[in-house]
């Protein structure tokens, strides 16, 4: 699905990670720890841009790597999220039953019953019904017929039919639940999340969750909450700055930039304060004002670079480069940013065939 995914450049434009060696092995070592069939919880926390998507992805790869050493199950919340109740759960539920979120609800409604009748055999249809009403699809009447109780049976049972999945999915082997960008997480998906975490104790289930440090967010009450389960068990990173030294390597390894200005090269470093994001952020603004371009196999510095001023923050960076797109371009942004995060192309195309008058 690929909703955990390391942020960056492109394939020409790649660095190794950087400074969370230490971090990364933490992961792997709590993998083996879920291998032997002891559960675990883990919690990925910084700034925006500090480095948590990647050290997440990096984890990913390692799963796969290890030729199937666990199931991967991944669910990501999105900035406007927090008014929509389930969401996050919605997205995981997706994510098990191997549909993206742009699946059209056709697909969605297949892949439930092929998943569920694969998972809980002749007892499928209880957890088919509520999840499929989770997910917002259309159900047959006998399935309505079994969610027509009050709506607290009904989010019981909710919670209910998740933990089922859970163990379904950890009966063949250990399962990793990747949650991303709790801090715009909805309520009602923290406390059924919270209602999950107890399973960590007797399944071989490990959870890791990456958050923002915003401790007003509902996202936050889940990291408290699983403190108090967990209390020393629960490994915690906590993701700082990089350092001159370190951020000097990123650069380095982002663009070896034959004749780059010594000025420009301690401007980037000064701006960026260690933020590994904005550093491919001013990067690849420099690549799309021509003020670093590819010549043959390596990149070279241009007569531009001097005039190119580089914004203070993440959003002046962002909205930089929005401002320099065409008006087409500019439309189709605004389109896609009213339909959300994630969406399908043919959706996108339908609304931009709309007049605007």
């Amino acid at each position: 699905r690929g909703a955990v995914s390391a942020r960056g450049l492109g394939e020409d434009v790649h660095s190794a990670m950087i400074c969370r060696d230490a971090e990364l092995q933490r992961l792997l070592d709590a993998c083996a720890i879920v291998r032997a069939r002891q559960g675990r919880v883990a919690s990925i926390l910084g700034e925006p841009g500090i480095g948590k998507s990647r050290l997440l992805a990096e984890l990913h790869v390692y799963v796969n790597a290890t030729g199937g050493m666990a199931t991967w199950i991944e669910a990501r919340c999105l900035s406007y999220g927090r008014g929509l109740p389930y969401q996050l759960i919605a997205d995981l539920v997706r994510s098990a039953i191997g549909v993206a979120a742009t699946a059209d609800e056709p697909e969605v409604r297949a892949a439930l019953e092929a998943r569920t009748k694969a998972l809980f055999g002749d007892a499928w249809a209880d957890p088919h019904a509520y999840l499929g009403h989770l997910l917002s699809i259309q159900l047959a009447p006998e399935d309505r017929a079994r969610i027509a109780a009050i709506e607290i049976e009904t989010v019981k049972r909710y919670a209910s039919s998740i933990i089922g999945l859970v163990r379904a999915l950890t009966a063949t082997g250990p399962l990793v639940i990747a949650l991303e960008d709790l801090h715009w997480a909805d309520a009602p998906s923290i406390d059924l999340l919270l209602s999950l975490m107890p399973l960590a104790n007797e399944l071989p289930l490990f959870v890791v969750a990456t958050s923002r440090l915003d401790r007003e967010s509902e996202g936050w009450r889940f990291i408290a909450g699983v403190r108090d389960i967990f209390g020393d068990a629960l490994l915690e990173l906590r993701l700082d700055p990089l350092s001159g030294e370190q951020t000097k390597t990123l650069v380095a390894n982002l663009l070896h930039v034959e004749s780059l200005p010594q000025q420009t090269r301690e401007h980037i470093l000064a701006k960026a304060e260690g933020n590994p994001f904005f550093v491919e952020e001013v990067i690849r603004m420099l690549i799309d004002r021509g003020a670093i371009e590819r010549r043959d196999d390596r990149w070279v510095a241009t007569a531009r670079v001097a005039d190119v001023e580089i914004p203070d923050t993440l959003q002046g960076l962002l909205l930089a480069r929005i401002d320099r797109l065409p008006p087409e371009s500019k439309r189709t942004l605004r389109v896609a940013a009213v339909i959300g995060r994630q969406f399908g192309v043919v959706m996108l195309e339908r609304l931009l065939e709309t007049p605007t008058e």
